[in-house]
């Protein structure tokens, strides 16, 4: 009884009336109560917070709370978004909402074996690693479909020797209205990643520029921030960009016979991919073109006896994304507009491996929160076995195995 007096005092003190802008996370307890608040904070700035939040206490999220509450296991956290906002100024964290358009990469991977620019086929760690620490700021990256109309105006000695004004003319084919240009340099003795990167406006104007050393993730991450800086310094302030996916009309329109035209519509294009065996093919596949620098919203928008029919949303031309397809080693080019998709999960199979499966776990949850030492809430889980097991009758001449689920 006095510590559910106690939860109800602590639940109580941080609850306040609801925001208009305000989100719900919800967070197991396992690891405590404050260890879940804390995940809850990094959840709900993950896509706005650019620096590193390490130095934000619990006490300073408790001002961000609209309010705790306790589900089971789990607890559900409740923030005030314009709290964390205040909070994330004041301490001095850059944050921002992002950006719809994807900037540009152009990046010269320089080794012993000589020289090569970084293209959209996914060859290369660093341009991999440095695309997921991109969209962890919300932005997307695209890299050059290095065909050989690329291959014509932009080599990695272009780069090299910053002829800016090849690099703006080689960007208008992909209407990219940031691009970043810089060469990369792998270490292998100290396993190592040196980068020099400048990040410019779509007309050619430096923005800003950087010089990184260190691991993999290290380099990737700390680019991708101070990119993601220099593009919130610069992004047009008092307007609003608009997806391409706002802009879609009349995405579901069909042929005379029935069937959905395939090619570009407005906002984006219609395209069949064969060889889909298994539902988690499409967030694979949604995956693969976020990678590419396309936005997360791709539609499924019917099926064929051929295929699955996506909307792709883009504002670039439809041939970029005809030849990232027809260059990706994900697809293969079949005819116009329908590609296979090579990296299919396969049919889906039942499992069978059935056996005994044992579960026991024991947890206790506590709190420090205003000041309760750490007996603020107790939960205790009590051991839980579930077991199954199958008896399997010998196999006979005169029909197939039996098999009895006790």
């Amino acid at each position: 009884m006095k510590l559910n007096a106690l939860l109800k005092g602590l639940i109580l003190s941080v609850a306040v009336s609801a925001s208009a802008h305000a989100q719900l996370i919800e967070k197991t307890l396992e690891n405590g109560i404050d260890a879940a608040i804390l995940d809850a904070f990094k959840d709900a700035v993950s896509s706005s917070a650019i620096d590193d939040i390490s130095s934000i206490s619990l006490t300073d999220v408790k001002g961000a709370l609209n309010s705790i509450k306790i589900d089971g296991a789990n607890l559900i956290v409740d923030f005030d978004d314009e709290k964390i906002s205040s909070l994330l100024n004041n301490k001095g964290i850059a944050s921002w909402s992002g950006l719809s358009d994807p900037v540009l990469v152009w990046l010269a991977n320089v080794n012993e074996e000589g020289m090569t620019v970084m293209g959209g086929d996914n060859e290369f760690e660093f341009a991999k690693a440095l695309n997921s620490a991109s969209n962890l700021n919300s932005y997307n990256l695209m890299f050059p479909i290095m065909d050989l109309t690329d291959m014509q105006e932009v080599s990695a000695q272009t780069i090299l020797s910053h002829s800016d004004s090849q690099l703006v003319k080689a960007s208008k084919r992909y209407d990219a209205k940031y691009f970043v240009a810089g060469a990369v340099e792998y270490n292998a003795e100290t396993e190592t990643y040196s980068v020099k990167w400048n990040a410019y406006s779509g007309e050619g104007n430096i923005l800003g520029s950087g010089s990184l050393e260190g691991d993999l993730d290290l380099v990737t991450q700390n680019m991708s921030r101070e990119v993601a800086k220099v593009l919130m310094m610069n992004k047009p302030q008092n307007t609003v960009s608009k997806t391409s996916a706002d802009e879609v009309e009349a995405i579901t329109s069909i042929q005379s016979d029935g069937s959905i035209t395939l090619g570009p519509v407005a906002g984006g294009v219609r395209v069949l991919v064969t060889g889909i065996e298994n539902v988690a093919d499409y967030p694979k596949i949604q995956k693969i073109l976020i990678s590419y620098g396309y936005e997360a919203d791709v539609t499924v928008l019917g099926y064929s006896s051929s295929g699955v029919i996506f909307l792709i949303p883009t504002g670039s031309s439809p041939a970029i994304l005809d030849g990232t397809l027809t260059h990706a080693s994900e697809f293969t080019k079949v005819s116009e507009w329908v590609y296979t998709f090579n990296r299919s999960s396969g049919a889906v199979k039942a499992n069978p491996e059935i056996g005994t499966v044992s579960k026991k776990s024991s947890t206790t949850v506590t709190s420090n929160l205003n000041g309760f030492g750490g007996k603020a809430f107790v939960k205790d889980t009590v051991s839980v076995t579930v077991e199954e097991s199958l008896e399997k009758a010998a196999v006979s001449d005169n029909g197939p195995e039996v098999v009895t689920l006790k």
